[in-house]
């Protein structure tokens, strides 16, 4: 009869201890060395197609994404990659759209990682 109570305490704390525990899985940093990329001939594109929507000539939340300086001033502050990585803390945009798929996610954060080219 010990060894059945014994079996059920061990069980009941490994259940809870498994349902309790988190795995935290560290991230693989992003590899940028091998990738070329620019603002006019890549990042352009994705913003004209996902953001100047809303951040134009009417400067929604302090950016108008139609001009470059607009654009790394958002990359510099953070603001860029928190708003399209729906980072907690940040708003989630694009707004109106869903998330903004990992490639190109990923191709803004090269690019700011590499000196955001022209």
């Amino acid at each position: 009869m010990k060894n059945v109570i014994l079996t059920a305490i061990v069980i009941s704390t490994l259940l809870v201890a498994c349902k309790s525990s988190k795995v935290v899985v560290p991230a693989v940093p992003l590899d940028c060395s091998s990738k070329t990329i620019t603002y006019s001939g890549d990042i352009k594109a994705i913003m004209e197609n996902n953001c100047t929507r809303c951040h134009n000539t009417n400067n929604k939340a302090g950016y108008n994404f139609l001009t470059l300086e607009s654009i790394k001033k958002a990359a510099m502050s953070g603001q860029l990659l928190g708003t399209i990585k729906r980072t907690k803390g940040f708003a989630k945009m694009p707004a109106f759209s869903k998330k903004l798929d990992q490639a190109t996610i990923d191709k803004i954060e090269c690019w700011i990682t590499n000196g955001m080219k022209e």
